[in-house]
């Protein structure tokens, strides 16, 4: 158990470290914690083209032509999946390729989990897909006044 003294000692001492302060600071460590980016929210990681997922989601908006916000929606999932698919696929293969070294039984696990959202986002992309093609067969609803 800490002392007293060291207690106080420890809290002058975080009072020097507060973090960055500046743009330029805060902008340097924003990855720091960053190792494989399996639990990323960032829809592009570092090293990964921006201009890519615009390509893809251009084709998919060229393709299925969305004519609601509910099927942009969609269409935006679809492309949204696909492109995090690519990047596990990507992935895999990087750690694939390094899997034969002395790193062999850490690297089964993560490859476990790299097929793991692989699937995920398959199945993401087929929801999106199967309700887009929902939408686009239903008719719209007839929407008169009821005569009375």
């Amino acid at each position: 158990m800490a002392t007293e003294k060291q207690i106080a000692a420890n809290r002058r001492n975080a009072q020097k470290s507060t973090g960055p302060r500046t743009p330029r600071g805060k902008a340097a460590i924003r990855l720091n914690n960053l190792r494989h980016g399996l639990r990323s929210s960032a829809r592009v990681l570092p090293g990964e083209d921006l201009k890519q997922l615009a390509q893809i989601r251009r084709e998919y908006l060229r393709a299925y032509r969305p004519q609601t916000a509910e099927q942009m929606s969609l269409v935006d999932q679809m492309a949204s999946a696909e492109w995090k698919l690519l990047y596990w696929k990507r992935t895999e293969t990087e750690l694939l390729s390094q899997a034969f070294g002395p790193g062999l039984i850490c690297q089964i696990g993560t490859l476990d989990r790299v097929s793991q959202r692989q699937v995920r986002y398959e199945r993401a992309y087929l929801a999106a897909y199967h309700q887009f093609k929902k939408l686009t067969k239903a008719k719209p609803a007839n929407r008169r006044p009821a005569a009375g």
